[in-house]
């Protein structure tokens, strides 16, 4: 297919996101089947790519330091951030931010006296009753899992998102919604998150939880995780120290939750950006499809 992007077997909204923003823009973006890869919503960027191909990328990022490949069939019309761009050699003018900004409901507007939403990462949400968890702590779980408008509903029925899903945060910040980021397992990607929020001018400064939740475990999962804690592996961008290496206790979850509860009470720990800096950011973006579409000849509907 033309379009690429990650698709997460269960779901997860932030990758879905994909199906919905670009055949909207571009209605016949399938005529570039065969000819042209399409990139956008994502952490795409990751090397495994057809040097033979010509590759079109609208606001992917990498993942990681020194992963970027570079092969003169790459057509940059944006990335994710700066630390993308520098990866692989761009202006700093291509870094305009997350392209899930582009979609359409993604309107401003928010009820300001709801709970607090806690978005996990996909997997995360898989791995323990995340539902109970924010519920002990006086906040409301959303299922990342579901369909991005079910997601986004439900988000916009709270007053503040505390999130692991970075496109939680991306779509909170473009409906208004102040936000914070937290860390509850030791997949989330520190370089995704530093490269969209240097876009948004904001620090890097998420909840880091003392102790990951699994339902269950594997011995030999638990023995490789305790190898991994041990080597610190892949620390620069992940939390080797959150690896489980046991079930958690009904005490772990109590001290999760009282840490959630906590940091929720602290209303200035949650903010979001400008509505003027998400409208320009996104005018930019569609000025960048707009070239797009004229030099592949294609509809072009915003």
């Amino acid at each position: 297919m033309v379009l690429k992007y990650c698709h997460i077997a269960g779901g997860n909204f932030g990758d879905d996101l994909n199906a919905l923003i670009w055949p909207s823009l571009f209605p016949d973006l399938a005529k570039l089947q065969g000819r042209t890869v399409f990139y956008g919503v994502g952490t795409l960027l990751d090397g495994r790519h057809d040097k033979r191909k010509k590759k079109v990328v609208l606001g992917s990022g990498i993942g990681e330091a020194n992963s970027a490949l570079s092969d003169p069939n790459w057509d940059f019309r944006w990335v994710r951030g700066p630390r993308s761009a520098r990866e692989f050699k761009l202006s700093k003018e291509l870094a305009l931010g997350d392209p899930a900004w582009l979609w359409r409901e993604l309107q401003a507007g928010a009820d300001g006296q709801g709970a607090i939403g806690l978005i996990p990462h996909y997997a995360t949400w898989d791995s323990y009753d995340w539902a109970d968890v924010a519920a002990d702590a006086g906040m409301v779980a959303i299922n990342p899992r579901q369909a991005p408008a079910a997601v986004t509903a439900q988000m916009r029925a709270c007053s503040r998102i505390l999130s692991e899903s970075l496109h939680g945060a991306v779509c909170a910040d473009a409906m208004g919604i102040p936000w914070s980021a937290c860390v509850l397992a030791h997949r989330f990607n520190d370089f995704k998150w530093k490269d969209w929020l240097d876009t948004v001018q904001r620090p890097f400064a998420p909840l880091v939880m003392d102790r990951p939740l699994v339902r269950t475990i594997r011995r030999s999962k638990a023995l490789a995780n305790r190898l991994a804690r041990w080597t610190n592996y892949r620390r620069a961008t992940s939390y080797p120290a959150l690896r489980p290496v046991a079930p958690a206790t009904a005490e772990d979850a109590r001290r999760v939750s009282e840490t959630l509860y906590r940091y929720g009470r602290d209303e200035a720990k949650f903010t979001c950006s400008k509505p003027s800096d998400v409208a320009r950011q996104r005018d930019r973006m569609m000025a960048a499809c707009a070239d797009f579409a004229k030099d592949y000849q294609l509809r072009f509907t915003p």
